[in-house]
């Protein structure tokens, strides 16, 4: 089956059965078409080899579990002896490479589904995801069915891209604490203290002295993470030189935090070639983008309160909400 598309009174969007991306959402803002979401400089046949979210990476996609992780140099502070190299395989778990398939395709919107090999704990995802009529808002849903009791991180994959003019995307974000990377941010271009936490993204702590991460981008290539934990509310997105913004909502009782990726030009490597510009903002349970063990063991971040993973239960799917809306600053 082709890709799946579909349109609503305020929008359309586009999704790839790889990996279940919605690869391109486009709102209708009062007759102005608004699209916030990044977009990949590659095309899906480019690098064959990689992984499926990365072939098609675009606007959002879902992580069961969430994350890489892998061996980090100069882990330090409170995450030391905690991160012994162990990776999950393939990034951002098997649904964020492999193919889906179309469970229902409807007007103004797509049901997808994604069946894990037997013998693994889960059993399937469910995703669907339908415009919202009269509105420029997209409605979502993530659902997961367990073969056995299990445990694992969870995360959601929202990427907006980053406008030419330096501070012109700004972002409001209320939370209880903020936790900065464990180590320097591969691939050496952090400028982040790591292990630290702070309270306002105006105030992070860098080598240079204070960033103000809730006017990006920099101006300069910047690779860099920080974990929002206790969120408080959605997260808005506002591209200030276009009087609009994306708000990103989601169920907070499951996924208490969110992880914020910066990739603005730094990674050079395949596929990358400093050419990619996005800010991942992700809802997640889980500790940042580290390995599936880590999420699930006690970690600073988790000690502090804030669940790191979920549990599923056979016969009890659990199921997350969320929304991407558009809007006017006015």
């Amino acid at each position: 089956m082709t890709n799946p598309a579909f349109v609503w009174s305020h929008g359309r969007a586009e999704v790839s059965l790889t990996a279940g991306m919605l690869t391109s959402c486009v709102f209708d803002l009062e007759g102005r078409l608004f699209d916030p979401f990044a977009r990949a400089p590659w095309g899906p046949s480019d690098m064959p080899s990689l992984p499926g979210h990365l072939r098609m990476l675009g606007a959002e996609f879902v992580c069961v579990p969430f994350g890489e992780g892998g061996l980090l140099p100069d882990v330090v502070g409170e995450w030391a002896g905690l991160i012994d190299g162990a990776t999950n395989r393939p990034p951002h778990g098997m649904p964020a490479d492999g193919d889906w398939e179309v469970a229902e395709l409807r007007d103004d919107g797509v049901t997808l589904r994604f069946d894990f090999p037997e013998g693994h704990d889960i059993e399937r995802l469910e995703r669907r995801i339908d415009g919202v009529q009269g509105q420029p808002a997209l409605e979502l849903s993530l659902v997961i069915t367990a073969r056995r009791p299990t445990r694992t991180s969870v995360g959601l994959h929202p990427i907006v891209r980053l406008p030419d003019r330096p501070r012109a995307l700004r972002l409001q974000a209320d939370f209880d604490t903020g936790f900065t990377y464990p180590s320097p941010v591969p691939p050496g271009r952090s400028q982040v203290v790591p292990a630290r936490r702070f309270s306002h993204l105006h105030e992070v702590l860098t080598f240079a002295g204070v960033e103000d991460f809730a006017h990006v981008p920099f101006g300069e290539p910047a690779e860099e993470v920080v974990q929002l934990a206790g969120m408080q509310g959605p997260v808005r997105a506002v591209f200030d030189d276009e009087a609009a913004g994306v708000e990103i909502d989601w169920d907070r009782s499951i996924l208490p935090s969110v992880q914020l990726w910066l990739s603005d030009r730094a990674l050079q490597d395949e596929p990358w070639g400093g050419r990619y510009r996005g800010l991942g903002i992700e809802p997640i349970a889980s500790a940042f983008d580290l390995a599936e063990a880590v999420s699930t063991a006690s970690n600073p971040i988790s000690a502090a309160g804030y669940a790191t993973a979920v549990d599923v239960r056979p016969g009890d799917p659990l199921r997350i909400g969320y929304s991407l809306k558009g809007f006017l600053q006015k």
